[in-house]
């Protein structure tokens, strides 16, 4: 597999992390991680997939999600690979007042192993570089 091959392939594995956050899959978001995979961000820490998707279910609390990926620059060496990627993530939920929008401007800083030739994440941490929380207007609710 060329190097570019193996960046395509990381791209795709952090677009499925989204979608499957997305769509609370959480069956495809564990085929994602190593089973010894850490998730940390603000105020979590979760070792492990099993703590990894116990914890990102959390997200059941908001009627929606989107996960938009954007810039996502990986470094490959033989079957192990680093990258940072950044994301804008929409959360919506209710609220006394009506909907509101909670939105998250993330990097992400990964650590993939390829593991009998694909690749999963074996570390990301959450870096939350700033966040908005508006009432939603303009949408059908």
């Amino acid at each position: 597999m060329s190097e570019a091959s193996h960046k395509q392939a990381l791209y795709e594995l952090v677009c499925r992390y989204a979608q499957a956050v997305d769509q609370r899959d959480w069956t495809a978001l564990a085929r994602l991680f190593t089973s010894d995979a850490v998730l940390q961000g603000p105020g979590f820490d979760f070792q492990g997939v099993e703590a990894i998707i116990a914890g990102m279910s959390g997200l059941g609390r908001f009627s929606l999600t989107q996960h938009h990926v954007h810039n996502h620059l990986a470094d490959v060496e033989e079957l192990e690979a680093q990258a940072e990627t950044y994301c804008v993530a929409n959360h919506l939920y209710e609220a006394d007042t009506g909907t509101r929008k909670l939105d998250w401007g993330i990097r992400y800083r990964d650590r993939f192993a390829c593991i009998d030739g694909l690749w999963r994440i074996t570390r990301r941490e959450l870096l939350l570089d700033w966040s908005q929380d508006l009432p939603l207007q303009g949408a059908a609710q």
